[in-house]
């Protein structure tokens, strides 16, 4: 009995190696993939917030708070040239951290949103994804469904469209927003929240805020550096 204890313990020790060991090569394999579709959708999620917009440079300010990412961009609109600007907002909401790509205008405004990652509850903070589907019952049964590209964007990320991010954004709770809302809440600046999921709405709202906050004064911090190497 007592010459098993070290037999017993050795097969749980070579187990334990040989799974660390697998696991090890697994990730490393594995990692350029996932870093690859990670980029993917990034890119993906420039190209919805930035709509028109030629994407510049990514920049990196770092920060008490830690590094900041943001894009810059431009737009050719007859002789003007106007400018965009794209960049990640996180805030802790119900299940985890959220993290939101964020488009602006120049002026501010919100040119559109794209929540890259959450862990919400399903049917409630979730529903932040939640797209009315266009397609009928009879186009998904004669295969003329259209495709997951055309479909609408999430009800609660479109009503920031239009939304002046550097200024205080209001929540009201209206129940799903639809086209119908937009002229009343833009006047408020507002949007409304998701039923049963205050907290994920705040979230969403307050990283905005402060990633809209956090982008000004890198913007201004970058254009010092600029102005100071003219000189």
């Amino acid at each position: 009995m007592n010459s098993s204890i070290p037999r017993s313990t050795f097969i749980l020790g070579l187990t334990a190696f040989v799974a660390a060991f697998a696991l090890s090569h697994i990730k490393a394999i594995t990692r350029p993939v996932i870093q690859k579709q990670e980029r993917r959708k990034m890119e993906s999620a420039l190209e919805l917030v930035l709509p028109g917009y030629t994407v510049g440079e990514e920049r990196s300010a770092p920060a008490g708070k830690g590094a900041f990412t943001y894009w810059t961009a431009s737009k050719a609109e007859g002789d003007a040239t106007r400018k965009g600007y794209a960049f990640i907002a996180e805030k802790a909401g119900y299940g985890g951290t959220i993290q939101t790509m964020v488009g602006v205008d120049e002026n501010g405004a919100i040119l559109n949103i794209s929540i890259i990652r959450q862990s919400e509850t399903p049917g409630l903070g979730a529903r932040m994804l939640e797209a009315a589907s266009r397609n009928t019952f009879f186009e998904v049964i004669t295969g003329n469904a259209k495709s997951a590209d055309e479909e609408p964007t999430p009800w609660f990320q479109e009503q920031f469209r239009g939304i002046n991010a550097s200024a205080r954004i209001e929540i009201v709770k209206k129940g799903d927003w639809n086209e119908s809302m937009r002229e009343e809440l833009m006047r408020k600046n507002a949007v409304s929240a998701i039923t049963g999921a205050t907290i994920t709405t705040k979230a969403v709202k307050d990283s905005i805020e402060e990633g809209m906050a956090r982008l000004k004064a890198a913007l201004d911090e970058h254009a010092g550096h600029e102005e100071a190497n003219a000189r």
